[in-house]
C-alpha cells in the first residue's frame, strides 16, 4: 500500500481553468481573507455583505445578500398580472360568507337574539323578578 500526503493529493487535482482556486489560511479568531482573484470572479467587492454556511465537513459556501435575494426572488412564482387587491378583496368576501353561514347556522339551532330576550323576559317574569 502505498500513502500519499494530502498536499500530493491535491496537487494532483486538477481543476478546469474557468475556475478560479487559492489557497489561504484561517487565521486568529476564525478570520479569512479571500484572495483578490476568487473576490473578483465572484464579483465580491469591498464592502459588500457575505453569508457564510457549512455544507459538509470542511466545505463552507460564501455568498452575498445581493446573490442570495437574487435567488429567492428567482425562485418565486412570476406575479405579473395579478391583481392582489382584487384576490385580498376576494378572499375577505368569502371569509364573511363563511362567517355569516356559520352565524346563520348557530342562529337556527340557537334561535335568534330577538327569541333569546322574549324567553329571558318569560323566565324573569315566571321568576317574578
Amino acid at each position: 500500500m502505498t500513502m500519499v500526503t494530502p498536499l500530493r493529493i491535491l496537487g494532483d487535482m486538477s481543476l478546469p481553468p474557468s475556475v478560479v482556486s487559492a489557497p489561504f489560511h484561517v487565521g486568529a479568531k476564525g478570520r479569512v481573507v479571500l484572495p483578490a482573484a476568487v473576490r473578483r470572479a465572484a464579483s465580491i467587492a469591498e464592502g459588500d455583505q457575505v453569508v457564510a454556511r457549512p455544507v459538509g465537513e470542511g466545505r463552507v459556501v460564501i455568498e452575498t445578500v445581493r446573490s442570495i435575494r437574487e435567488r429567492v426572488w428567482g425562485a418565486a412564482p412570476d406575479a405579473s398580472g395579478l391583481d392582489t387587491t382584487t384576490e385580498v378583496r376576494a378572499m375577505r368576501a368569502e371569509d364573511n360568507d363563511v362567517s355569516d353561514q356559520g352565524f346563520a347556522r348557530r342562529a337556527a339551532v340557537n334561535g335568534s337574539e330577538t327569541d333569546s330576550a322574549a324567553a329571558g323576559a318569560a323566565l324573569l317574569a315566571r321568576l317574578g323578578l
